[in-house]
């Protein structure tokens, strides 16, 4: 006897349903994201003097917003998830599924952009120097895999320097039992 189970429901089976049903679905919400961050104009009720009785006179402008910083935890709570959510997505856990959007893309490949995004307006802000340097740093390290080290060779021409290498074993010997 066939499987009556519609296919929809196979592809899950012993596991979660997708937060998102389609690549561009996802997209479509990153978009709405980053939209309600860059600065755009919205009515604001603002209080307009006084009236003639004392009372406050209200009006509704129209006003520009501020830039506000994209993050990886505002794209995870507008995309009504979390942190380690948007991981599994960017790790490719889900792009097994059958779906693309037009341009070829799968679920990690969503997520990576928006990240690059994130990532690219925090180097931004912190080379005009209009982010503080520390925590810039820090979030980067942690969140764009930036490195901050230093290596130091310690050979020559691809051989290990030691020490010791030069002593004799009786030397050697000397200085393991501390005379």
């Amino acid at each position: 006897m066939a499987d009556a189970t519609p296919p929809e429901e196979q592809k899950n089976k012993g596991g979660r349903p997708l937060k998102f049903k389609t690549v561009a679905e996802l997209k479509q919400q990153i978009d709405t994201y980053f939209n309600s961050c860059d600065p755009h104009t919205t009515q604001r009720r603002m209080e307009d003097g006084t009236k003639q009785d004392g009372s406050t006179n209200w009006v509704t402008r129209e006003v520009m917003t501020e830039q506000r910083p994209y993050t990886i935890l505002g794209l995870a709570r507008a995309l009504r998830t979390s942190r380690e959510t948007l991981l599994d997505y960017e790790s490719g856990k889900y792009d097994e599924q059958d779906d693309t959007d037009e341009s070829g893309d799968r679920f990690s490949d969503a997520i990576k952009d928006a990240k690059a995004r994130i990532n690219e307006q925090v180097e931004e802000r912190m080379m005009s120097g209009d982010a503080p340097a520390t925590p810039s740093i820090f979030w980067l390290k942690n969140n764009s895999n930036w490195k901050d080290r230093s290596e130091v060779d310690h050979t020559s021409k691809g051989e290990s320097i030691s020490a010791y290498s030069n002593l004799t074993t009786e030397e050697l010997r000397k200085l393991a039992s501390g005379e």
